[in-house]
């Protein structure tokens, strides 16, 4: 006959319940970083698993990058470039031209002729700084993809 190896009676569970209050008792009270730690962790559960920031949604649906803002972009600095050349700021110009060059040739590739006019643009800025090099350069795309140049002094 088989004895079994437990008491029914015997609670053993119950030294386990009275130890864990001991063990919690014999640590000090948490530390001001802890209860930072702990503070962050809360407010970081009360948001909805599903929220999204403004920031990250501009993030994935493109942001600035987006054809349509690239548009504007390059609108806005191609109109801001000729602003600068009624004014004799040149170089502020160029770089408008540049930023207007950098967003029509993400969007339409190099052949298209609003890329040819901002290389013509900037080629008629650089006659205007005194560099013949780059005025050189920018007409002979513009020369070589349209086919004619008109220089204005």
């Amino acid at each position: 006959i088989s004895e079994p190896i437990s008491n029914p009676t015997d609670n053993d569970n119950s030294k386990d319940v009275k130890s864990s209050k001991k063990a919690r008792l014999n640590f000090p009270k948490p530390c001001g970083a802890l209860k930072k730690m702990l503070k962050r962790r809360r407010k970081s559960v009360s948001q909805s698993p599903d929220f999204i920031s403004q920031e990250d949604r501009s993030r994935l649906s493109g942001g600035n990058n987006t054809r349509s803002q690239l548009h504007k972009n390059a609108t806005a600095s191609y109109e801001a470039g000729f602003d600068c050349i009624e004014n004799d700021d040149y170089k502020t110009a160029q770089q408008h031209f540049q930023n207007a060059l950098r967003a029509r040739l993400t969007i339409y590739g190099a052949n298209h002729s609003k890329v040819i006019e901002v290389h013509e643009a900037m080629g008629h800025v650089a006659v205007m700084q005194g560099d013949i090099e780059k005025a050189d350069y920018h007409f002979n795309i513009v020369q070589t993809r349209r086919g004619n140049v008109t220089i204005s002094v």
